[in-house]
């Protein structure tokens, strides 16, 4: 998408790089700190009730890493329980020492995730209230 068209929920998908078989299956119950997610804290394998996706194709591709670029919608999402917490809302909690789950002991930390969800054009779906993520993540992704 050009840089100065706004992404449309409506109209737009979401964008998430991941393995070629399938979309990573998040734990609802995983330590939910915002910020603690998107700085990747405890790296590769870490449990997370989060999954990131991307207005940007590109930034879904650089996150695929010769897997697949899966696709989803806001209303899929919100239709299934899973909350979108949208790139301005990630935005607007991470300020000083970040707001509610993006709270945080670092302020400079904070700027980082910031830097990070600008970056790649980050939204994030919220697992923590799905019983069987696997069973909602298959229903809500399809492979483009």
């Amino acid at each position: 998408m050009p840089s100065n068209m706004k992404w449309n929920p409506g109209k737009q998908p979401l964008l998430r790089g991941d393995s070629k078989s399938g979309v990573g299956v998040p734990s609802p119950s995983a330590d939910d700190l915002i910020v603690r997610y998107i700085l990747y804290l405890e790296g590769p394998g870490r449990e997370t009730p989060y999954l990131s996706t991307s207005e940007e194709f590109e930034a879904a591709k650089v996150f695929a890493q010769g897997g697949a670029i899966w696709a989803t919608s806001v209303r899929k999402a919100n239709d299934s329980g899973v909350r979108h917490i949208s790139k301005s809302e990630l935005l607007s909690c991470k300020k000083g020492n970040g707001k509610g789950k993006a709270k945080w002991n670092s302020a400079f930390e904070v700027m980082q995730a910031r830097r990070y969800v600008e970056q790649w054009s980050e939204h994030l779906l919220d697992f923590r209230t799905i019983a069987e993520p696997a069973a909602v993540v298959a229903l809500i992704f399809e492979r483009t």
